[in-house]
């Protein structure tokens, strides 16, 4: 995935105070707005639990992400940019 893709995504998802959700090749995870996001020059970096967990992410293999917004009346739904590379 891009990296300017990345940045826009993750910049939105701490814009909105919303939760960011990461496919990558081997997992899936939630990155929940008090985590740290910073976009690297190979690999997006998430800070979590204040500090006690990092993961590093390269962008070749995320092939979604998902900005998590609440709407009233439903609970879970997402809205966002997904791409599928190979």
């Amino acid at each position: 995935m891009d990296r300017e893709i990345v940045r826009r995504i993750a910049d939105e998802a701490r814009e909105e105070e919303a939760n960011l959700v990461v496919w990558d090749k081997r997992d899936t995870f939630t990155v929940e707005p008090k985590a740290e996001v910073s976009v690297e020059d190979d690999y997006l970096k998430v800070k979590m639990e204040d500090g006690k967990a990092t993961v590093y992410v390269e962008y070749d293999s995320i092939y979604k992400l998902v900005v998590e917004k609440e709407r009233a009346g439903r609970t879970g739904t997402r809205a966002g940019f997904g791409a599928t590379f190979s």
